[in-house]
């Protein structure tokens, strides 16, 4: 992409000031809105932090191999109570690294750091978690009354909830193959981030 496609996608996608929820996801935008958005990502991790707490030097997980001894001072995840607790651990891992994804290709677009050479990697990972979707709902677990989460709904409506998924998973795929093709990036960001916010509007509990 050249500086000036470059510039007028990102004065596209910017404009578009768009946020996607899978997993609350922003892209970037410029200066006071950045800084925000790094404010509100560093506690939407911390909020879904369960099971991976610091811990002290002292408590660290001794890990050995041929860099040496390190500890590890975020421990892995303790075994769950129940398979619902797994399930929304395994959920709330796989949105995140969906909203990743989509970051790095909005980085790609608003910026001159690069990354085009990546950017089919990053839509092949949405598509190939988005075909996915699906499983991460296969256990009823909806998130506790006041709780960010998985509503109810999604469970009760199994039908309407699935005309959801399965959009998104084409939508994935598509956005893919645009990539893959040399398509409007920009629009298809639209058009994936469009899924995302209508399923979030309808199942997740904010």
């Amino acid at each position: 992409m050249n500086n000036s496609s470059k510039f007028m996608a990102g004065l596209a996608v910017a404009a578009g000031a768009y946020v996607l929820a899978a997993g609350v996801v922003a892209l970037a935008v410029p200066n006071a809105l950045a800084q925000q958005h790094i404010s509100e990502t560093a506690a939407h991790d911390h909020d879904h932090s369960h099971g991976h707490a610091h811990v002290d030097a002292a408590q660290a997980e001794q890990l050995t191999g041929p860099f040496g001894s390190h500890g590890d001072r975020h421990p892995q995840a303790p075994v769950f109570e129940t398979a619902a607790d797994g399930l929304t651990e395994r959920r709330r891992r796989t949105m995140s690294a969906q909203s990743g994804h989509f970051r790095a290709i909005s980085a790609s677009l608003l910026s001159d750091a690069g990354g085009e050479d990546m950017l089919q990697i990053h839509a092949d990972a949405l598509a190939a978690l988005g075909g996915q979707i699906e499983k991460l709902f296969e256990i009823t677990s909806p998130a506790p009354e006041g709780e960010k989460g998985a509503l109810a709904a999604i469970w009760e409506q199994p039908e309407l909830f699935a005309q959801y998924t399965a959009a998104y998973a084409s939508e994935t795929a598509r956005f893919a193959r645009t990539v893959r093709e040399g398509g409007d990036l920009v629009n298809g960001l639209h058009d994936l981030r469009y899924y995302c916010v209508a399923c979030h509007a309808e199942f997740r509990q904010r």
